[in-house]
């Protein structure tokens, strides 16, 4: 804490003798750290200061003045890219902090009103321009979803926390659904309940911004099984407006995502465990 906090002195001299406080958060990915009242620092829980990474953070911030300008909801603005510093050897970022409650540390499975909400976010969204850009890799739906070993092996590991004659039976049904078909459209590509923030129990903030992804539509649909139970699943899944094809390819980003967290994250990571775990509940129990 020590060491980040001089590298925000002397990176970030605004942020001089602001008080670091590690936020506790399901993510894989990054490491957030909240600053005083109104930055957030956030690390690459894999350090790098390759050009790619650099690149990828670059793109994050310019994509999160298009959300900005077409979302309802807020954006965090960012404040600039951090250097490498000691017992760090990675790009960083600098970020607004916005204020409410994230989605995974609130009861509200059964909110129609943010299942709703949580469906207006996504398809704008996916009716934004892609430019005729096509499917870019960049998270789940980046790619079609195809069998992997990965979930094989997932499954098999798993099977001291889940049924896994059901789990494959799941994942089987998602891979016989139809593909998308048509043009990509751009996504979210990450509709974790973590990266939403909640005020006065409507949807008001979207914390993770990811480079722009551009794939299937359903991988968006995650939150129907990672948050949300009857009848407020029905409610965010008619509102999206997607088939029932995509419904079903939407369960499968969905299991793919939880069977893979669940074991390994199950000793190392009690809240993305957990959640993986209330997903695999839902998806199982159909």
């Amino acid at each position: 804490m020590d060491a980040l906090a001089s590298a925000l002195a002397s990176q970030f001299p605004e942020s001089a003798g602001l008080s670091i406080q590690r936020v506790e958060s399901a993510g894989t990915v990054v490491a957030p750290f909240r600053v005083g009242v109104e930055l957030v620092a956030r690390l690459p829980l894999v350090p790098s200061d390759s050009d790619a990474v650099r690149k990828s953070v670059r793109r994050e911030q310019e994509y999160a003045a298009v959300l900005a300008d077409h979302l309802r909801v807020a954006i965090p603005r960012p404040r600039g890219i951090g250097e490498p510093f000691e017992g760090y050897p990675g790009i960083w970022s600098v970020w607004t902090w916005l204020p409410g409650r994230s989605l995974d540390r609130l009861p509200m499975a059964q909110d129609r009103r943010l299942a709703r909400d949580l469906a207006e976010l996504v398809g704008t969204i996916h009716a934004l321009p892609t430019g005729g850009r096509s499917w870019n890799g960049e998270g789940r739906g980046g790619t079609p979803l195809a069998d992997t070993p990965w979930v094989r092996e997932s499954i098999e590991r798993s099977a001291h926390l889940i049924d896994p004659r059901k789990a494959t039976a799941v994942w089987e049904r998602a891979l016989a659904a139809c593909p998308h078909r048509g043009a990509a459209v751009r996504i979210h590509g990450d509709p974790m309940p973590g990266n939403f923030l909640v005020n006065d129990g409507r949807l008001t903030g979207m914390v993770d911004v990811a480079p722009p992804a551009f794939g299937d539509p359903a991988a968006d649909l995650q939150p129907a099984w990672v948050l949300f139970e009857e009848p407020a699943r029905s409610v965010f899944l008619s509102a999206t407006g997607l088939d029932e094809f995509a419904q079903e390819r939407g369960r499968g980003w969905a299991f793919e995502m939880a069977i893979g967290g669940a074991h390994y994250y199950e000793h190392t990571n009690a809240v993305f465990f957990q959640q993986a775990m209330r997903t695999l509940e839902r998806l199982l129990e159909q």
